[in-house]
Formats: C-alpha cells, structure tokens, sequence
C-alpha cells in the first residue's frame, strides 16, 4: 500500500473515532439527562444523582412515587426517538456528511434496541423490570426488539460504509481493507478508552446495574450456601465452592441472546455494505474532520462538566 493510501486510512480513521466519541458522548447525555431525567421529573420524581462516564456509560438515582418502568425506559425511547428522526431528515440526502448523520441515527436506534432487548432477555440495566415483569414472557419484548437491531445495522452500513469506503484511493479491495481498519482501530480506541475508565473509577452502582440477573442468582445462591456452612461450622473448601459454582451456572443457564444478537447483526452490516449504492470519490475533507473533531471534543467537555455539576 502506498503512503497516500496510509495517510487516507489514517485520516478515516481520525473521523471514525470523532463521530464515535460524538455519537456516544451526546447519546449518553440524551439518555441518561433527558430520557431517565425527563422522566422522573414527568412522574413527579426527583433526580437525587447523576454520575456520567466520560467514555463509557452512566447512572441516575431518583426517587419517584410512581412510574418506575416509565423512568426505566426514558432513556431507550429518547435515544431511539433521535435516531429515528435522524434518520428521516437525511436518509435521502447523499453528501458525506449526510450520509454520516444518517448512519448516526441508525446507530442510536441500533444502541436504543440492543440495549432494551438484551436488557430484558439477560435482567440487566434499564431491562431489569421487564424481565422480572414478564418473566418466562420476556421474549415478546425481547425478540421484536432484536429484529429492529439488526435492522438498524444493516440500514447504518448500506448507508455510510461504501460512502466512507470511497474516500479512499486505489481499488475496491484496498478500500475496502482500509475501512475495515479504520474501523477496528477506530473502535478499537473507543471501547478500550471505556473499559479502561471503568475499571480505573470502580464504580459500584454501575457495576451492579449492568450484572445480568443469572450472575445475581448464582451470587445469592453462593452466599446462602456460604452461609448456611458457616451456621453448620463447616469450612468449605476452595474445590467445593468451584464446584458448586459450577452447577449453579448450569442450573441458572439460559440462551445467549447477546452474543447471538451481535453476530447477527453484524452479518446484517456486511449485508448492507455489500447492497449499498456505489459513492462519490474523495477524500474525507480536512473542514469535515476539523467539525468532527471540534464536535467529539466538544461532546466530552459537556460530559465532564455535567458529571462535575451533580457532584
């Protein structure tokens, strides 16, 4: 490959990251501010905390004498309402920049989706009452809300990739190759400068909320076991407790919808990169990757200053 191949690579990949950090940034703000917010206050609530990551996710802690399953799923309807909108103002519009804010607004619903249908399968994050709620019923929620998933990534990629794709030189298979690694490194940065923060903050609360309720099984499973030994003045052994771990994640197993939701939906983008409509030649502009970056910068000092302010 050559150095202008390298460079165009490189120059994608900067504008990749910068709308990811954008994206998620002022996503999470919508979500978590506006949806689960707006919702309390709506109820006749009071939000009591707010803690925003700067890369990753975020929580609020509200007391409100009703609406509790409308303040759950605030965040999901704001979300996916932005992106939907989104995606009907620019869907026919074809410059670059259109095309990335459609390709925007599909990924919000793809978020908004993933989120609820996997949530409620699972018993983790805003689904937790759903899944509770509906029980073994959980998959009429579940599984309509997957499918919109996959819809939503298919959409995204017929949308924005061949448009990316094309601002690079040479030909369909360098291109190719090189939004395929603008796009795991672009990634890539993203998902390690979350995780990262995650772990370096420790918090608590969120690690709780996003526990999926088998883990929450098998933990009070343990513990009442643990417990009960204790009564008994018994020392389980390491070997035992592994081996009761063992049968209780067999005993509280169940499908493994996210995995089997993420693998389709991204055979649903490749899909949809494959059936998109060839777009105009030319490299990403540096004004187009000035405004993005101005914008992802942007996004994470509104983030820090909001999570500064409810501390």
């Amino acid at each position: 490959m050559s150095r202008a191949w390298w460079i165009a690579v490189a120059r994608l990949t900067a504008l990749v990251v910068c709308i990811g950090l954008a994206t998620t940034r002022l996503g999470l703000v919508a979500h978590e501010l506006v949806g689960h917010g707006g919702a309390t206050v709506a109820v006749g609530g009071t939000v009591r905390e707010v803690h925003l990551f700067y890369f990753a996710g975020g929580w609020i802690r509200f007391s409100a004498p009703q609406g509790g399953l409308v303040i759950a799923l605030g965040g999901i309807v704001v979300e996916a309402a932005v992106g939907i909108a989104l995606c009907l103002v620019f869907a026919r519009r074809t410059t670059l920049g259109a095309r990335i804010t459609t390709a925007i607004g599909a990924a919000l619903v793809l978020h908004a989706s993933w989120y609820l249908a996997t949530g409620t399968w699972h018993g983790y994050g805003d689904g937790v009452q759903l899944h509770r709620d509906l029980g073994d019923a959980k998959w009429m929620v579940a599984i309509p809300v997957a499918a919109v998933t996959i819809a939503a990534g298919y959409l995204g990629a017929r949308t924005v990739l061949s448009a990316l794709a094309a601002t690079l030189p040479g030909g369909a298979r360098a291109r190719v190759a090189g939004t395929v690694i603008a796009l795991i490194v672009a990634g890539g940065v993203q998902a390690a400068a979350a995780v990262g923060e995650v772990m370096i903050r420790r918090d608590a609360a969120y690690g709780s909320v996003m526990k999926p309720e088998r883990q929450r099984r098998i933990a009070g499973d343990l513990a009442r076991w643990e417990a009960e030994q204790a009564q008994r003045g018994a020392a389980p052994t390491e070997q035992q407790r592994a081996q009761l771990q063992r049968e209780l994640a067999a005993r509280h197993r169940t499908f493994p919808l996210a995995i089997v939701l993420a693998i389709l939906t991204a055979m649903a983008m490749v899909a949809g990169w494959v059936r998109a409509q060839r777009a105009e030649d030319g490299p990403v502009g540096k004004a187009l990757l000035a405004r993005c970056a101005v914008l992802a910068g942007g996004s994470i000092a509104l983030v820090i200053a909001l999570d500064a302010a409810f501390h």
